[in-house]
């Protein structure tokens, strides 16, 4: 995995989604090939979603997250050795519960997790 990918990947885990969308802009610019791009685009909006959810915007952050997981289908099962399957499945989870506690069936409007990149071995 490019190295630079990598830490990316560490940024997001962390929680550091700012930092992580800088990180990916410079990976944007510098790939040629579109399907990169629309992957790293992708996921800054996931990392954009998840700062409208901690500034506590869940309506934001559902729409973002829901916008995200119909252009991921094209990315599955994987891509540049991320695990796309997994994170589709943590932001459906994400998703659900955001619209649960937008309905009223959820106490806690805070996310049980937090979706995370996973690295597949090489």
């Amino acid at each position: 995995m490019h190295a630079g990918l990598l830490r990316a990947v560490e940024l997001f885990n962390s929680g550091r989604f700012a930092e992580f969308q800088d990180a990916l802009d410079g990976m944007t610019s510098s790939t040629r090939a579109s399907s990169e791009r629309q992957f790293y685009t992708l996921l800054k909006n996931v990392a954009e979603a998840l700062l409208q959810l901690s500034d506590g915007d869940e309506q934001d952050a559902e729409g973002m997250l829901g916008a995200a997981l119909r252009k991921m289908d094209e990315f599955m099962p994987r891509f540049r050795g991320l695990n796309v399957a997994a994170l589709r499945e943590d932001m459906q989870r994400l998703l659900g519960e955001l619209r649960e506690s937008r309905a009223g069936q959820r106490a806690e409007p805070a996310p049980s997790r937090l979706p995370r990149l996973r690295v597949l071995p090489e």
